[in-house]
């Protein structure tokens, strides 16, 4: 049964590694690690700073998210503002060549 968990644990644990990297968690994960092992001493002298520290990593994490989703979002509301003002540059050119009698639409310049 323990070899069973080790291996299961073993097996998860480059998953959960790529995870934390890719949430941009990768030195907050380091920096715990490392205040845990190597220099537990100092971490131990200096509780209060080093979990300050740590918490501020995770913050500009969280708030490197945030950014990362704003601008998304941005770029979403962009592309959605230059769809909307191409489709009325369009009726406007429908209703122009309706209104001299042709048939034909000048779609230059629409994408």
């Amino acid at each position: 049964m323990m070899f069973m968990i080790l291996g299961i644990g073993l097996f998860l644990l480059p998953i959960l590694l790529r995870l934390a990297i890719k949430l941009r968690l990768g030195i907050p994960m380091l920096y715990a690690v490392l205040m845990l092992t190597a220099f537990h001493g100092w971490y131990q002298a200096h509780t209060a700073l080093a979990d300050g520290i740590f918490f501020a990593m995770v913050g500009l994490a969280a708030l490197s998210w945030v950014v990362t989703l704003l601008r998304r979002l941005w770029g979403l509301l962009d592309g959605w503002r230059e769809e909307r003002a191409m489709a009325e540059l369009l009726a406007y050119r429908v209703r122009q060549a309706r209104a001299n009698g042709e048939y034909a639409i000048n779609t230059e310049g629409l994408f």
